[in-house]
């Protein structure tokens, strides 16, 4: 639930480090003085008119351009845009950045990082635990990088070599490089609000040729093709989940609630589908709505509303539907109260629904609770960026304390929030979201056993965030979407889309999928009572149900 920066979706994603050195280097290349004479456009270009430059360049036969926007770190996730005055760094607050590659880059082997950057003070930077150093921008790339000649001549440079880690599946590249700024006095990092009018451009290095030809480029910083992403129906949801039942219809649940959603609500609705295009409440009774469960009416330790900020505060958030076992088991989330899971008393995935376990106290702490069935029957709760435990045979309550999935290179979870997980082909899939610079991403990694080693993460799903992987009646792979950033297609709306594997394995959207155009020209009856409920008489009719 996140928002904010560039179109960045991407792959292998570069992670700088910056950090502190008390003797600096002043990393400078060029004049100190500062001007605000530069612009976006090309040598030559008059100001008035700016040449866009994009965000992913091939400029080599081993060379890419990454430009990116920097932004104030907020806790762990970047989704500040930066105001005019630049982003401070200091030894104190060191400023953290990742950067996304594209597969393309990842692939082949990245070596060399040049950081181009508008930079005011003695700042230090570590590339993937390299330290790098004051350097000139050699004429190659650099003249395709299209910046004025002010910029040119004013812009510094640091340039780090580097060996990535290597991903516990030797086929999956490393996804990301750390960057961390640090500085002994006051310094600054600017972007195209800043002095220079220049964001920050990272020139990437690779050990083989790229597949990709000179010139090529995507205002898309992750090269991940996708599919036209489309609302299913017109219905504010977030972190939508979807599941398939035996009896071969599709049901759907997510965060509901508007503009609440941050404030409080109560509602857990549910919506039922024969073939992902058409969706219709569960409960078809004349007056039912898709709600199943509310907390003020169903609730126990959920129900006191707290205050945040000042405010009353008491979403329910990110809702799953998981049907195993016999019966709909729907997992949930009040933030600062904990998790909990209800399950249908009568198989029905209209309920009504109990609280499977700890009636009067949550399961465990923590936000966005995630159910997984393995194929001998074992159950496992999930929450957070990847805690995980055993559950009970008969999931009345938990058989191990929870743990916690991280990779075995890095130490690094999959993301902070948002945990799913699914099965495929032997293999075990971990997937969460996660902010990088500003963009809501969902991220997956791999295991052959439940419990790990993982491999390194990659980002799966660009701006789908909080998503949940599921089957359809094919046997194929679909996710769905949560847009909850500024360069997502859609947001807070329900989406799906079926995925593929690349050549390594690595889970991606199909960007050949296709909705039919039309849809059933007759909308399905039901008879029901229409009118005022004042008391009054009322006339019996029919209501569209939009099936």
């Amino acid at each position: 639930m996140k928002i904010d920066s560039k179109t960045y979706r991407c792959q292998f994603v570069v992670r700088l480090i910056a950090s502190v050195a008390v003797t600096g280097t002043l990393f400078l290349f060029a004049s100190a003085q500062r001007t605000t004479d530069a612009h976006h456009a090309v040598d030559g270009a008059k100001a008035t008119a700016p040449v866009p430059p994009p965000v992913i360049e091939v400029v080599g036969a081993q060379w890419t351009v990454i430009r990116f926007q920097p932004q104030y770190p907020h806790d762990r996730h970047t989704q500040n845009q930066l105001p005019g005055n630049g982003v401070p760094i200091d030894a104190a607050v060191p400023v953290p950045y990742r950067i996304p590659l594209p597969d393309f880059v990842a692939d082949k082997q990245p070596d060399q990082v040049l950081l181009v950057a508008d930079i005011d003070g003695d700042v230090n930077l570590k590339v993937e635990g390299t330290l790098a150093s004051a350097d000139t921008c050699p004429a190659e790339p650099c003249n395709k990088l299209r910046l004025s000649p002010t910029a040119r001549k004013e812009l510094r440079v640091l340039k780090a070599e580097f060996k990535p880690a290597q991903s516990q599946d030797s086929r999956i590249p490393i996804s990301e490089v750390a960057l961390q700024f640090s500085s002994l006095d006051k310094a600054f990092l600017y972007g195209a609000t800043g002095t220079l009018h220049a964001d920050p451009i990272l020139l990437i290095h690779t050990a083989q040729p790229l597949s990709h030809p000179i010139g090529w480029r995507m205002e898309e910083q992750s090269g991940i093709p996708m599919p036209k992403v489309t609302p299913l129906f017109d219905q504010f949801l977030r972190d939508t989940s979807i599941c398939l039942a035996p009896d071969g219809d599709y049901y759907m649940t997510g965060t509901t609630g508007g503009p609440e959603v941050m404030v409080v609500t109560s509602d857990l609705s549910v919506w039922r589908s024969p073939d992902l295009q058409h969706w219709f409440p569960v409960r078809e009774l004349p007056r039912a709505s898709t709600v199943v469960w509310n907390i003020d009416r169903d609730g126990t330790w959920q129900k006191p509303i707290t205050l945040r900020d000042g405010e009353p505060f008491r979403p329910l958030w990110a809702p799953e539907i998981h049907y195993i076992n016999g019966t709909f088991w729907i997992p949930f989330s009040v933030p600062r109260k904990g998790i909990t899971i209800l399950k249908s008393t009568t198989g029905k995935a209209e309920g009504p629904y109990e609280i499977a376990i700890h009636p009067d106290k949550p399961l465990s702490n923590g936000i966005d609770a995630s159910l997984f069935q393995d194929d001998d029957g074992t159950v496992y709760a999930l929450y957070g960026g990847g805690w995980i435990a055993k559950m009970r045979p008969d999931m009345s309550n938990l058989a191990e304390p929870f743990r916690h999935l991280v990779s075995a290179t890095s130490g690094r979870e999959v993301g902070f929030e948002g945990v799913s997980m699914f099965k495929f082909k032997g293999r075990y899939y971990l997937s969460a979201a996660d902010f990088v610079l500003g963009d809501y991403h969902t991220y997956t990694s791999s295991s052959s056993s439940i419990y790990g080693p993982y491999t390194e993460r990659y980002l799966s799903v660009p701006h789908a965030g909080h998503n949940n992987f599921f089957l359809d009646n094919q046997g194929k792979i679909w996710t769905t979407f949560f847009g909850n950033d500024l360069h997502a297609p859609i947001h807070a709306q329900p989406a799906a889309f079926p995925m593929y594997q690349d050549s390594k394995g690595r889970w991606r959207p199909d960007p050949s999928f296709k909705w039919p155009t039309e849809k059933p020209k007759a909308a399905i009856q039901a008879v029901g009572a229409i009118g005022p409920s004042s008391g009054s008489s009322q006339q019996v009719g029919v209501m569209p149900i939009n099936r």
